[in-house]
């Protein structure tokens, strides 16, 4: 009306038709084009209101999945996924709402739950099937979410396919069997897979084999020094030691050739006396091979992973008390190799030997060789003491089985490459039934009922000794007593590697050490595996055991029993880190806190090796000073 020049349409208005007097608003939903002519409806991802010139891009966390919208949705609804938002503005439909770092789709619940232990927190808009695994954990397949924490960090390398998640050479359950043109050494947590081609494996089983010999020469030395002696009751008196060794008497006859009698009898003398200290250590020895033997086994037995540096030492150190050489070795590259084959070894073997041994020592009594026969059979107890845990712990891991989840199956613990539910596998379960019943049975009820049939023998009345002429006079005279009964009942010396470091009245006492170490090493399998209970059982038995020794204090040599009961509360330190260790992953435990336990761990390792050592020390200066008051070196030199 009037008006001289046409007016542009204001902002959100439109004016389809030339000369028309009025401009129109844009209804919710739709902006004005350019020129102001038409109303188009905005896009997916944005909204308008009435009269809008332009359209709003939905913010985070919301969308738009229609054009025309006037509204943005919320991701985190129930009619969506709860605790979803989006990766950026803009997103044009709900399959754009994600879950945020952290959090996973769950598909059953359509929530975003928190990743499992193991899956990368750094990663946005996981779902089970594209969770991306952090390095050293490992899941079935794509479907599951039961993640699982791989033996050792670099068995498994992550990511998000499960078909890539082994490191080269790996394959299997939790990446811990060895693939094809591979062959293991170690196991559990040290378990590596070394590539057959070249001269590495042969060199490695070669090194191993003359370490085992070396080993096993030593073990025979200890056994022929100590075999039949006891220790000397009076650790100063050097000079009243009885003639009652073969090797000592012998060894004096040579050095008297060139001696007077005098000189002979101190030559002699001087023999037995170092004889004598190696046999005063032989218990020392034998204690810390059990302390050895026990904690060996806990990280497989708990089915924990301890901190990287006390695992090696006690994988390394476990094989050598155990004698068990054989894992150390890559013989999957010269032969068929697996745990089943390790077993029949490991049974069949030492029976075999017993076996043999028992028909020589019968054959030298036939032919009237007492000495003969009660070396051989003293031999024959030094090998059950010496594999009976190792062997017992082969035999109970045939029935530690772990079940995965899905389809996947159940694996053995030991060795993941075996199906538990094949029919192989269960006809080794039948022949680890038998071998029971050999070994961990077997075994601790034949040493009842060889000591159990000379018990009036190996105590001549020790309490009653004790209560007439008190604790410290009781116990001489009923050792004494025991020692003239030994030389009435020659037979009797065939089992003094069971008896001879125990006072009389604590005749028994090897039985009780050897089911201690059969419950702790190869038992703990049967106290719920894996769980922070099976733990705390082992603590409280591991206290009941420290209870009983130090109670009955056992050894006839209290330097003995000190060593046992330090020996047992490492023991008890080694259960409680794991404790500690096992409660405190869940935590997000940094790799600093990780090292320290690994400091003290490898602290508590050393300390019965540096206390045996300190005793060694104080016994050779006790030797020197015998050697100088003997004489023999002048008398030679004369």
């Amino acid at each position: 009306f009037g008006s001289s020049a046409c007016l542009s349409c204001e902002d959100g208005f439109y004016n389809p038709d030339p000369g028309s007097s009025a401009c129109f608003t844009c209804a919710p939903g739709k902006f004005t084009n350019d020129d102001q002519t038409d109303c188009l409806l905005c896009p997916s991802g944005k909204i308008s209101g009435v009269a809008s010139s332009e359209c709003t891009v939905c913010e985070i966390g919301k969308f738009a999945e229609n054009e025309g919208s006037v509204e943005c949705k919320f991701c985190n609804t129930d009619e969506v996924v709860k605790g979803s938002i989006t990766a950026e503005s803009g997103t044009k439909s709900k399959s754009g709402c994600i879950c945020p770092a952290g959090k996973y789709l769950n598909n059953e619940t359509s929530t975003c739950d928190t990743v499992p232990e193991g899956v990368k927190e750094t990663v946005e808009g996981m779902n089970v099937t594209t969770m991306n695994l952090e390095m050293g954990f490992w899941r079935t397949t794509s479907d599951s979410s039961d993640i699982l924490m791989c033996l050792a960090e670099d068995h498994c390398l992550g990511g998000s396919d499960p078909e890539k998640q082994c490191k080269e050479g790996h394959t299997g359950p939790l990446c811990a069997v060895c693939d094809k043109g591979f062959a293991s050494t170690g196991s559990g947590p040290t378990l590596k897979c070394n590539i057959c081609e070249g001269g590495d494996a042969t060199l490695t089983i070669a090194i191993y084999l003359s370490l085992f010999i070396v080993t096993l020469g030593l073990a025979v030395g200890l056994a022929c020094c100590c075999n039949g002696r006891k220790p000397d009751q009076d650790e100063d008196d050097d000079d009243d030691i009885n003639l009652t060794s073969a090797d000592s008497l012998a060894a004096g006859n040579r050095l008297s050739r060139g001696l007077s009698s005098a000189q002979a009898e101190r030559a002699v003398k001087k023999v037995n006396g170092i004889m004598s200290a190696i046999a005063e250590v032989q218990p020392f020895i034998k204690i810390m091979f059990s302390y050895y033997q026990i904690v060996g086994g806990m990280s497989w037995g708990f089915d924990l992973n301890f901190p990287p540096i006390i695992t090696s030492f006690l994988s390394f150190t476990s094989s050598i008390v155990n004698l068990d050489f054989l894992n150390l070795m890559p013989l999957g590259c010269i032969t068929t190799s697996d745990f089943h084959r390790t077993l029949v070894v490991m049974t069949l073997g030492p029976f075999t030997l017993g076996f043999l041994n028992l028909l020589l020592y019968k054959a030298f009594k036939t032919c009237g060789s007492k000495q003969r026969a009660n070396e051989t059979f003293g031999w024959f107890l030094f090998m059950t003491f010496l594999i009976l845990p190792s062997v017992s712990t082969k035999i109970f891991s045939t029935f530690a089985c772990r079940d995965f989840d899905g389809d996947y199956g159940s694996y053995l613990k030991v060795d993941y490459s075996i199906d538990c539910n094949s029919e192989e596998h269960k006809r080794y379960v039948n022949y680890a039934g038998v071998c029971c019943a050999v070994f961990p049975i077997g075994v601790p009820l034949m040493y009842f009922f060889l000591l159990r049939r000379v018990k009036t023998l190996l105590d001549p009345g020790q309490k009653l000794l004790c209560f007439e002429k008190g604790e410290e006079e009781g116990l001489k005279a009923a050792l004494e007593e025991r020692e003239r009964l030994e030389q009435e009942n020659e037979d009797l010396a065939s089992l003094s590697f069971l008896y001879s470091a125990y006072e009389p009245k604590c005749w028994y006492f090897e039985i009780v050490e050897t089911m201690r170490k059969l419950i702790l090493t190869g038992g703990l399998i049967f106290l719920g595996p894996g769980t922070s209970e099976q733990i705390a059982i082992s603590m409280i038995i591991c206290l009941g055991a420290i209870r009983i020794f130090s109670g009955f204090k056992p050894f006839v040599k209290q330097s003995h029993d000190n060593f046992s009961e330090v020996s047992q509360w490492q023991v008890f330190f080694v259960m409680l880190s794991a404790m500690m260790i096992k409660t405190k992953l869940d935590a997000g435990e940094t790799s600093s806190e990780q090292g320290l336990y690994d400091v003290i761990l490898v602290g508590i390792q050393f300390m019965s090796p540096l206390l045996l050592v300190g005793i060694l020390l104080k016994k050779g200066e006790t030797a020197a000073r015998g050697l100088a008051r003997s004489g023999v070196g002048s008398a030679q030199g004369r």
